[in-house]
């Protein structure tokens, strides 16, 4: 290559340029720490997201705060408009101010638009039939039942039924009275 002169500078690394790479070096990991600090609080996050939604599924919880004992309580998921029905998950009887805690098993409700049915039957009463409610999806929540009577002797039944991601596939936030036959 005639003409070109090609000579190639040594460049003097100096004190300041020194530090200032040091500086540099410095604040690189500073953001790096930052920045892995920040993943490992969503990744801890998000593990304790999941352990608590999977705690909470298919829970079934009751409470009977009458003075009554409940002899039979039969529930079931139902629709008549995809002829569905599952079979009886819960059948127990639940004596009166007795709070029961289990779990139901998972059942294929996506696209059948079930109703959850409770057949309740009091010591000295006839059953009660109610539909409490509707689940548009497959559920994988709490369901909280409460029967309360007041001074008149009224029985009323409180059911809800909540996922832990707040969906709104679930319709089931219900308080009725129960009506039972006359005798």
């Amino acid at each position: 290559m005639e003409g070109m002169d090609t000579t190639m500078k040594k460049i003097k690394v100096t004190k300041a340029t020194r530090e200032i790479n040091q500086e540099t070096l410095k604040e690189k990991k500073k953001n790096l720490m930052i920045f892995c600090g920040i993943v490992a609080a969503v990744l801890v996050l998000s593990f304790v997201f999941m352990v608590v939604e999977a705690s909470q599924k298919y829970k079934l919880h009751i409470v009977n705060n009458t003075s009554k004992n409940i002899t039979q309580l039969q529930l079931l998921f139902s629709s008549d408009e995809t002829n569905y029905s599952s079979d009886v998950f819960f059948n127990s009887a639940i004596g009166a101010g007795e709070e029961i805690n289990t779990e139901f098993p998972k059942f294929p409700l996506m696209g059948t638009n079930s109703g959850l049915i409770s057949k309740t039957f009091f010591e000295g009463e006839e059953g009660v039939l109610n539909d409490n409610g509707v689940f548009y999806t497959n559920f994988s929540g709490k369901i909280t039942i409460e029967f309360t009577e007041d001074e008149a002797g009224v029985i009323t039944m409180s059911i809800k039924a909540k996922e832990g991601k707040g969906s709104l596939s679930t319709f089931c936030d219900e308080e009725q009275v129960m009506e039972f036959a006359q005798k």
